[in-house]
């Protein structure tokens, strides 16, 4: 009989991560046992694999049921690790880990990393810009994905064969099709027009990005990719809007006209894609409680709101990036190398070494700790705990230069 042996650890991982891909509805004994029937010559046993899952998120089985404690504040953003998506594609120089349940997932260097180093750049996988932008690409001055300033008209332009609309590029252009396009191209489905209407009346850019979202989700559907898809948005950090806004002192004044907008911003998007108009050619409906709950539950409408509004950099929402947890006094900074606010990168602004978790700020790192406190509980719902908060630190003339900050 050949012996058993011990898999390496990132061959453990691996494996673990497909099976959970492949049944996600499996919490850790089905998947050790999967895994010792998929993998005979392993000599795995339930309390490593369930270390495994752990440390990588994948525990999850059904969304988490609120009760009572700190984590279980519906208030708290909730955040998960997505088996299905490969960080590694993106960059070799970062993992991604369970930190606990009140913090979520976190990103960790992979290695030893230099000041200034560029760790990864990504494109967004939602995106919104703003409304400046929107309307330069409406109006044929820039790319109707990426609003790239486009300089002049050309024969040459790339351009949606229904309304128009000009991209900078075919990859641009086929992008925007895949995600969004179809649904929102006003002569393939004229009824999203009171919606585009009505949000850019409001100047309100989230039910637009909810939108795109919606819209993303069917045409994956169409495709047959709709469970990675939802997989992705559902490992984003999330938080229903009621919540955040109850947060504010004029909430009790504000609610009853919110809710109104809310409620007339939700209607509207239902007549704009359920069902979608026939000349989107969207062949394949989804799945009957899919549709009920997009279109019909306020909640969901919310925590998509909630999502965009906790997770977007400058309109984007980024797989990888929304992995990075705050500091006041953060190791890594957010750029945009491109331009538009459209690529992010992600840069060291000090040496770090391998195994260290990746900060970034969330607020204006000059601002003294009572309005940094203050705009995270309000905006992102934690009490920030960090050690610039905690010994009430001074922003460091080192911080200041890693982060290139000008002099006030």
């Amino acid at each position: 009989m050949t012996d058993l042996i011990t898999p390496p650890e990132d061959s453990l991982v691996n494996a673990v991560k497909q099976l959970k891909i492949d049944f996600p509805e499996y919490g850790i004994k089905k998947i050790a046992a999967k895994l010792a029937e998929k993998e005979p010559k392993w000599a795995v046993s339930e309390k490593r694999v369930k270390k495994v899952m752990q440390a990588q998120g994948l525990t999850q089985t059904e969304p988490v049921v609120k009760k009572s404690g700190v984590e279980d504040d519906p208030s708290v953003p909730v955040s998960y690790i997505d088996p299905t998506l490969d960080i590694a594609s993106i960059s070799p120089n970062i993992v991604a880990k369970m930190v606990d349940r009140v913090t979520g997932k976190g990103l960790f260097a992979a290695r030893d990393i230099a000041k200034d180093e560029i760790i990864f750049q990504e494109l967004p996988f939602a995106y919104f810009p703003s409304w400046e932008g929107f309307s330069m690409a409406r109006q044929g001055n820039a790319c109707g994905m990426c609003v790239k300033p486009l300089l002049r008209s050309s024969v040459l332009s790339i351009h949606c064969s229904h309304c128009n609309l000009t991209y900078c590029s075919k990859a641009c252009r086929s992008h925007a099709w895949e995600t969004f396009h179809p649904l929102e191209c006003t002569h393939l489905n004229p009824a999203i027009r009171p919606f585009l209407n009505f949000c850019e009346g409001e100047s309100w850019s989230a039910p637009m990005a909810v939108a795109r979202m919606y819209a993303h989700i069917i045409l994956a559907n169409q495709r047959g990719e709709l469970d990675t898809v939802l997989a992705h948005y559902d490992a984003f950090a999330t938080v229903n809007q009621a919540e955040r806004q109850a947060k504010e002192t004029e909430w009790i004044f504000m609610e009853h006209p919110t809710r109104e907008l809310w409620a007339k911003a939700r209607s509207l998007l239902a007549k704009a894609y359920n069902p979608p108009a026939k000349k989107c050619k969207i062949t394949k409906p989804l799945p009957e409680d899919l549709a009920k709950k997009l279109f019909e539950d306020e909640d969901t409408f919310l925590n998509y709101l909630g999502k965009f509004n906790i997770n977007n950099q400058s309109g984007g929402m980024y797989m990888v990036q929304s992995h990075i947890n705050h500091s006041c006094s953060p190791n890594v900074c957010i750029e945009f190398p491109g331009q538009t606010q459209y690529k992010l990168a992600v840069r060291a602004v000090r040496d770090l070494r391998k195994g260290e978790q990746l900060f970034e700020t969330y607020v204006n790192p000059r601002w003294n700790k009572e309005t940094r406190v203050n705009y995270l509980n309000k905006s992102y719902m934690f009490q920030c705990k960090c050690p610039r908060c905690e010994s009430d630190g001074p922003l460091t003339a080192e911080l200041r230069a890693g982060l290139r900050l000008r002099d006030e």
